[in-house]
């Protein structure tokens, strides 16, 4: 079998909890990083085109097989975790899920109005005041006292997101870490399965770790 591909640009942003996903499941994949828009529209105007597979070509996408490929990167997420076990066991876990990956992509979204903000500390100060407090608060008090933010056994791809969310969240507010203890052990946790730790400390090879949530792009 073919190995799968994830197309994305070579920083973190979208495709970062992809990546780790796709670590944690262990499964063989190419992970194919842009570096311009000349090259992408290059590989999607061709060889992707010509496959007729992705029928929403955009980035982030993943090629699963001759005749499978998923795009939007949410989608994506969800279809590596249920497709290899950590979708969530029951009803109540996946929709737990589901829920953090929303909040989640809330977080994001008020990172990305820092980022793109004219006057950057004005806009992080502001941020981290509003959406971001209250979305941390929230999944501090969501975690509880549970080791895995759905609640089952093993983590989900929720925890995942958080791991690499949480991140970028520290990096806006370091004072962050400290606020959210549960949410910051959660991190600690998930960075200490075994596939995790290997990815993270990898810095060679055709799948290096991208260790910084900020790039030269500003957004990543």
């Amino acid at each position: 079998m073919p190995k799968m591909e994830l197309g994305y640009w070579g920083i973190r942003g979208l495709a970062n909890p992809l990546r780790l996903a796709l670590e944690y499941a262990g499964v063989d994949y190419t992970d194919r990083r842009f570096s311009s828009s000349a090259e992408w529209h290059a590989h999607r105007d061709g060889p992707l085109a010509a496959d007729g597979l992705v029928d929403f070509p955009s980035l982030p996408y993943l090629v699963v097989d001759e005749k499978t490929a998923v795009s939007q990167s949410r989608v994506i997420l969800r279809f590596i975790a249920e497709r290899h076990g950590f979708g969530g066991e029951s009803e109540a876990e996946r929709t737990a899920a589901a829920m953090v990956q929303e909040e989640a992509a809330d977080l994001n979204s008020a990172y990305l109005k820092v980022a793109l903000a004219s006057d950057t500390e004005a806009a992080r100060k502001e941020q981290v005041a509003g959406p971001i407090t209250t979305h941390l608060g929230r999944l501090e008090a969501f975690l509880g006292e549970k080791e895995w933010i759905a609640g089952g056994a093993k983590p989900t791809y929720a925890d995942l997101i958080l791991f690499d969310i949480l991140e970028w969240m520290w990096h806006l507010d370091s004072e962050l870490k400290g606020a959210y203890p549960k949410l910051c052990a959660l991190r600690k946790r998930v960075g200490e399965l075994p596939a995790i730790a290997a990815y993270v400390k990898r810095t060679d090879g055709d799948k290096p770790y991208i260790s910084r949530p900020f790039t030269p792009f500003k957004v990543g």
